[in-house]
Parts: structure tokens; sequence; C-alpha cells
């Protein structure tokens, strides 16, 4: 007989019984058959002779019939199964079947290609933050894998993004855009990563601190920073180039989730392009300052706002540094008492008549006549050049080589370096805080010693060497470093002055000259200062704001300052209370302060109040006069312990043009605000983008 397939089979089933092999056929036509035809039952085939057993060969090459296509359609043969087969592939070749089949696999691709590009910027994110750790620790192990990484995985970004399946995609609608966006972002990445990081490694990397600095000093190897003048502009074009790339963007359908990532890129290039550019061009000033082309010999002072003077306080004791090639070395310390009381009386000068500088006369006139004289009041000048002036004087006075350079500090400036190093902890346990900092140099062992002057001194000593310590060991973050250095300058608290024009002129620019200015082009200048007439430490106790107006049409300005004191009445210490209010009669908690009031070039002051001071005697009167074309007035002030007053003055404006506003004030031991009516903003220039951090914002 022969099946269904075709093949040839064992007579095993009567002719017209199904099978086990066609059944399913069969069921079909049952199912359909419109006369109910039912098949035979197994007892009704009994008569049939039964067939021979099926061999083992006979069921290796047995195969059951496909199920038909259709209904009433025969089963489908072999034959017919191969040919359809060929018959879908080529439907699967047509341009059809290759956009369903290819959009299905492109799809895919694209989809896994979006997500390597999406992990590998990810990852370079992340990478920052540990390339940014590892120069600062010095970790060049760490800074140069991160480095590669970063390279790396930018490149493949930015390779991926640029492939067929990306150009593909762009041109689909709606989601165009948002993967050329993508592309963007990869491209802008790479620009800078690729043509930045490297040379960034390899200037870090080259500085081995450890190395480099000897045990205690303050140094860092200054090679890095001299190979940073061909760095910085691959940096800074390469910074421009991806903003530029940015800018290209087309926007129009994009989602937030792409471009909102690029306005912050390019937001942080905004800012840092022309920081950069500010490093590139003050690098050579910086360089030469840290001894790059020779020694540099440097006066660091300390001021003391607890005895206020115009530009901090008396300065009592000071450091000298020699720095080389980027390493200071602590070469001398030098304190008030021994200068003024011995070694320059044994030379011959007078400390309480003579004078270390001839001043002009009306220079002499507006100050007192110590300025000169004693090294705790040099600095009664809101001038600090003419203050190293006076202290260069007394190099010369003992044959020893001038400064180079002087910088100047207080003891807030200190408080501020502690939220970047740490708390310190003396001998004693007792920590040193940013909070304390001020009370433990200012204040407190005045009254903790009394009149205990070995074990003040070893105080004052050990905090200032447990600070220097903190300040040489390194273990600190730069940017919290950094920030608390411009904190305290933009306090006026950092005063700088160097002998080379060039860095001075950089002294100048930053607002770390602290000089009476003799024009008004590049800010006009404004301000009250205080010297402290009491000699004590009473200031300590001492706070005020100070706030500008101006009446635009009568082209004056009118400066106030609110004064307070807050000395307590239970202060018993010699050092602390008033020493000259003994012999005239008031209280010692009563703060005697001269109170300095200056013009701009040009300018004239209308009026003070006080009007008159409060003290008139031989030693504390009125005073005027003229300092580098600054026309200045002077009025005693007494303060009671508890009290308030206030001062102010009102100036016309000299005509023409005004720089910037620059109101000056005397930095104290306490935080001063400063504010200036938003009326002012017609008079002067407009300090935005000015790069003098001392310039008062106005509004």
């Amino acid at each position: 007989m022969t099946t269904v397939d075709g093949d040839r089979q064992a007579d095993s089933v009567p002719e017209g019984e199904p099978s086990s092999s066609n059944a399913p056929a069969l069921r079909a036509r049952r199912s359909s058959d419109p006369q109910g035809v039912l098949p035979r039952t197994r007892s009704s085939a009994s008569s049939v002779a039964p067939s021979a057993p099926m061999t083992r060969r006979d069921a290796r090459t047995r195969r059951s019939p496909a199920r038909p296509l259709a209904r009433h359609a025969a089963p489908e043969s072999g034959a017919s199964r191969r040919r359809r087969g060929w018959r879908t592939f080529w439907i699967a070749l047509s341009p059809l079947g290759l956009v369903l089949v290819g959009s299905v696999i492109v799809g895919g691709v694209f989809a896994l290609q979006v997500l390597e590009v999406r992990d590998d910027l990810e990852t370079v994110k992340s990478q920052l933050g540990g390339l940014a750790e590892a120069a600062v620790s010095g970790n060049t192990d760490t800074l140069q894998h991160a480095g590669d990484e970063i390279v790396a995985r930018t490149q493949r970004a930015s390779e991926t993004a640029n492939g067929p399946l990306w150009d593909l995609a762009s041109t689909l609608s709606r989601i165009g855009n948002n993967v050329l966006a993508v592309r963007t972002v990869a491209e802008a990445v790479n620009t800078i990563a690729s043509q930045s990081i490297p040379p960034v490694v390899n200037m870090v990397a080259a500085a081995n601190v450890d190395e480099q600095r000897a045990e205690g000093s303050l140094g860092i190897n200054l090679q890095p920073f001299l190979e940073a003048e061909t760095v910085l502009p691959t940096i800074i074009s390469s910074f421009e180039d991806a903003a530029a790339i940015a800018a290209s963007m087309d926007r129009t359908d994009v989602l937030p989730a792409v471009y909102e990532p690029m306005d912050e890129m390019v937001g942080l290039l905004d800012q840092a392009v022309p920081i950069l550019k500010v490093a590139q061009e003050n690098l050579p000033a910086l360089l030469q300052a840290a001894g790059a082309n020779g020694p540099m010999l440097y006066q660091v002072m300390i001021q003391t706002p607890a005895e206020i003077r115009a530009t901090g306080g008396g300065v009592a004791h000071w450091l000298i540094f020699k720095v080389d090639n980027g390493q200071a070395e602590l070469v001398g310390q030098d304190n008030g008492v021994d200068l003024m009381y011995s070694r320059l009386p044994s030379l011959g000068f007078d400390t309480e008549n003579g004078s270390l500088i001839t001043f002009p006369r009306t220079v002499r006139s507006l100050y007192p006549p110590e300025l000169d004289n004693w090294s705790s009041n040099f600095t009664m000048t809101p001038d600090f050049p003419r203050a190293v002036d006076l202290f260069q004087a007394t190099r010369e006075w003992e044959d020893l080589p001038t400064f180079d350079g002087a910088i100047s500090i207080d003891p807030i400036v200190l408080a501020h370096l502690l939220e970047a190093t740490g708390p310190l902890t003396l001998d004693s346990g007792e920590q040193v805080t940013p909070e304390n900092t001020g009370a433990l140099l200012m204040s407190e062992p005045y009254e903790r010693y009394g009149d205990n002057n070995a074990a003040m001194d070893a105080f004052f000593n050990e905090v200032t060497s447990k600070m220097f310590s903190a300040l040489t060991s390194g273990n600190w973050e730069f940017g919290a470093m950094w920030d608390q250095l411009v904190r305290s300058a933009s306090e006026g608290r950092i005063q700088m002055w160097f002998d080379d024009p060039g860095l001075e002129a950089f002294a100048t620019e930053y607002g770390l000259d602290a000089t009476l200015r003799e024009d008004n082009t590049d800010a006009t200048q404004l301000g009250i200062y205080f010297n402290d007439y009491s000699i004590g430490k009473l200031n300590y106790h001492l706070s005020y704001d100070q706030h500008a107006t101006c009446n635009v049409d009568e082209r004056t300005i009118t400066v106030t300052m609110n004064l307070h004191s807050s000395v307590p009445p239970d202060i018993s210490s010699n050092y602390t209370l008033g020493l000259r209010n003994i012999g005239r009669g008031l209280d010692r908690r009563t703060m005697m302060l001269d109170v300095l009031f200056f013009a701009p070039p040009g300018g004239e002051i209308l009026w003070t109040d006080p009007k008159r001071g409060d003290r008139q005697d031989g030693t504390f009167h009125d005073r005027s006069g003229v300092d580098h074309g600054n026309e200045g007035l002077s009025r005693t002030l007494l303060l009671p312990m508890g009290k308030s007053r206030t001062v102010s003055y009102e100036v016309q404006l000299p005509d023409g043009p005004l720089g910037p506003l620059q109101l000056r004030h005397t930095p104290g031991a306490n935080d001063t605000q400063v504010t200036v009516d938003a009326n002012c903003a017609s008079l002067f220039a407009s300090p935005e983008g000015s790069t003098n951090i001392s310039l008062s914002k106005i509004g």
C-alpha cells in the first residue's frame, strides 16, 4: 500500500482502516464530513487478517504527515515543504522583509550602543573625582590610571556615537536630534579629555612633593608649574573647542535629560576659561614669587586686631622666610620688644623722638607721632607699603638685607585656615578650632596667665608651632584651603607688598596691596579706619558694620559705621585693660580710638560725625592731612564698656568718570558686614568681571 506521504508501508492496517500515522488528516475530514460518516470500530475489523509486525528499519524510516495548511487541504509532502521554505527565504530577502528583519537587529544593536555610550560617560564622570583626589594627594599611580581610563572611555564613546547606526538613527523623526545631541555631548567631553588630561596628568605626576619637601619646611616642586606655561594654552583651547561643539547642538525636540548635563558642562567651561586665562597671565609672576628666578626674602607679619591699627593691628612678631625654587626656609623670627627696646637704641636710634623715615609735612600732620618710631605702630597708616617701608628702614639700621616681599595676616586668617586643616590639639589636650582661635590668640591667655610672661609666651609659641606644622604637612584638601585664603583676602586680612614692580602690580590687581590709591581709574576708594590709643587688648571686643549711601544729584556719598563694645566687666589683665587711660581719668575698660576718614583723590570731606574729637590734649587731638592725594581727617573717639557709637562722614566726589567703588575699613577681630545702597550704582563703574576681590558689590 502507499501511505499519504508517498512512502511504501507494510500492510499492517486493513485497507480503509485509519492508522495512528494518518489520524490527524482523518480527524480533519471527520470534522468536516457533511454526511457524518463514521469510521469502523476496532471490533468490526476482527475478520480482517492481521498484518506482519513492523521491522526496526521500517520504524526508523517512517515519517508522520504534516498538518494541512487549510481546511480540506491534503497533507503536505516533503518536496512541497522544501519548495515552501525557499519561497519564505526569498520573501525575507525582499526589500520589505529586509527592513522588518533589519529594524529588529539594528534597533537592538543601536540600543546596546546607546547604553555603552551612557556607561562610558557615567564612568568618566565618576573617574574625574578620583582624578582630582589623586592629583591633590600626589598618588601618581592612581592619577595615571584614572587619566588613561577617562581618555579611553571618552574616545570610545565618541567613536561609537559617530558610527553608521547613529547616522541612520539621526534621520528618524522626533528622536533624531536626541541622537545628535548625545553625539555632541560625547564629542565635547572627548575633546576636553583627549587634549587636556594627558598633559595635566604628566604635569602633576612630575611633582613628587614628599621627596622634594625637606622635613619641617614648606615647599613645592616648581617643575610642573614651569611646564604649566605650555600646558595651560592646550587646556584653554580644548575648553573653548568643547564649548563651540556644545553651542552647535540643535535643541529641537531634545529631551531635558540630554541637554541639561550639557548646559551644566558649558556653564563650568564658561567659568573655568577666564580663570585659566588669568592663571596663564599671572603664572610667570607667581613663579618668580616662588623663587623660580632666584632666592626671595620675605617678612611674614601677624597683625593683632585686639590692639587695632588702620591696616589691621599692632605687629608684635614676624617671621623671615627665604624662598628658593619653591622651597621655603624659616631663617629667622623677630619681635618689636627686642628691636625697639634694645637693638635699635644700641645703634643710636631714638625710639621716642626719632623718625625712621622723613615724611612730607602733609602726611606727618595726619598721623600720631609714634607712627614712625615704634614697630607696633608702623601699621597706623592704611597704606600697607608705607608700613613696609618703616620695617625696611629698621633692616637698614641693622645692616641686614632688606625684604623682597612682605605678607601680612591676622589670627582670624589662621582661624579660617583651620577650616581646611582641621583642629589643632595642644600637648595639654586643649583643642584649637576655627571657633576659638581668635580668643586663644587675642584675649583668653592674658586672663589665664596674667603677668606670667614666660607661660604666656610658651602658650603662644606652641599654638604657632602646631599651626605651622599643620600648614606644612600638606594633609589638607587644596580646594578647601584655597577657599579659605580667598575668604580671608576678601575680608582684607591678607596684604602683600613686593619690591619687584611686576609682582606689586599682581598684588594690586587682586586687591591685596592695601594701598591708598592715587587716582580713581581702577577704583574709587573711600574708608574709615581705627587706631587704638588705649594701649591694651580691648579691641578684641569691638564689632562694627559699614554702610554707604549716595545722593546722585549732588554727587555725594555718605559712609556710616556702627560700633559696639562688648568688653566684659570681669577683665583684670593689665595686658588687656587700657594703660593710657590711667593718666587721663578714664575707665580702663573704655576704648580710646583714633578714627581716620579718607576721601578719594580729587574728593573733599564735607563733614564728619563726631564733628570734633572726644579728647583734645597735647597728644590726642583733631588732625588733618593728605596721603597719596587722599584727603584725611582724624577724630578721637571714646567708647565705654557695653556702649555703642556711630561714626560717619560725607564726601563730595570729584568730577569725571569714577572707577568701581572700593569701600575699605580696618579688618577687626570680628566679621564686618559691608553694604552699599543700590542708588550708588550710577556714580561708579560696575565692578562686574573685575578681578579685584576687595571691590564692594553695589545693591
